[in-house]
């Protein structure tokens, strides 16, 4: 492979890297704040089990992407670039190594701390890398863009946590969606502020922020999370009455909206990976 397919290859990795990295931190935060029940932990551990893997897999193929696009595009090996690479990533893939480790953990032996841990260590992680480590004066940014990782690593695994399962009885349905809300409804005006925010500098202000690929990209993100949230407080204010007094139908209308939410999550995703990968505003 030569230098030209490497961007091709960083953005398939970009949008790896941040699925599975939302949904590992995502799950972990459902079992540390008790949105799944403790009994129920058993039906997360191959949801993070899969979701951790994904993601030290992709953390990985980032590494390596780095490695070839430090030499000629065609060695994704090479161990003499291997240490200058390590220089730039390698706290930030030590953090997401540790963070899946107590993500893990956490959920497979019960622990709430752990699990809590392991979803910090992971948003650190990302702090660590990432363009808000290019600015000028990064400044609060990291922690912001680490903080902004975590709520929205929360609401990504909803559709998971909450999907109305034959497994689950509506009573133990009902009890989930409440204590999912209870965290999301005070979460969201957080995540849009610091989305807001961090496209803001991150697009150098708010003319490139509209009149550059880079900051429409980050709009559209903004945008499709900001849709998919709105469809959240549907689900509190209206589907979860519904469950309460027509089960079979308020179940048919949950599904539909964590299927669009779903599916909403993941334009985000493409399109703040695609944001990533270009590079920039000035590019």
């Amino acid at each position: 492979m030569t230098g030209d397919g490497l961007p091709l290859f960083q953005f398939v990795d970009r949008i790896g890297l941040n699925f599975f990295a939302l949904l590992t931190i995502g799950f972990a935060l459902h079992a540390a704040l008790g949105v799944v029940e403790r009994d129920a932990f058993k039906g997360l551990r191959l949801h993070v089990l899969i979701a951790g893997a994904g993601l030290v897999l992709f953390v990985a193929l980032r590494l390596a992407i780095l490695i070839a696009q430090m030499g000629d595009g065609s060695n994704f090996f090479d161990t003499e670039l291997l240490p200058l690479a390590w220089m730039g990533l390698g706290s930030s893939t030590l953090l997401v190594i540790v963070g899946v480790i107590g993500a893990t953990s956490g959920v497979w032996f019960g622990s709430r701390i752990a699990a809590a841990l392991g979803a910090i260590a992971l948003g650190a992680g990302f702090g660590l890398t990432g363009h808000s480590q290019g600015l000028a004066d990064p400044g609060l940014a990291p922690l912001m863009v680490a903080t902004h990782v975590v709520i929205a690593g929360f609401w990504v695994a909803a559709p998971f946590s909450l999907y109305p399962s034959s497994t689950l009885d509506d009573a133990s349905l009902l009890a989930r969606v409440h204590r999912f809300s209870v965290f999301a409804i005070a979460a969201i005006p957080i995540l849009i502020a610091l989305g807001i925010w961090l496209a803001w500098i991150l697009a150098g202000g708010i003319e490139k922020l509209f009149s550059t690929t880079y900051g429409l990209l980050l709009l559209a993100k903004l945008a499709t999370g900001v849709i998919a949230m709105g469809l959240g407080a549907i689900n509190k204010q209206f589907i979860t009455a519904k469950i309460a007094a027509a089960p079979a139908t308020g179940r048919m209308w949950l599904r539909t909206t964590l299927l669009l939410e779903a599916t909403l999550f993941t334009a985000a995703i493409i399109a703040v990976s695609a944001a990533t990968t270009i590079g920039g505003p000035s590019e």
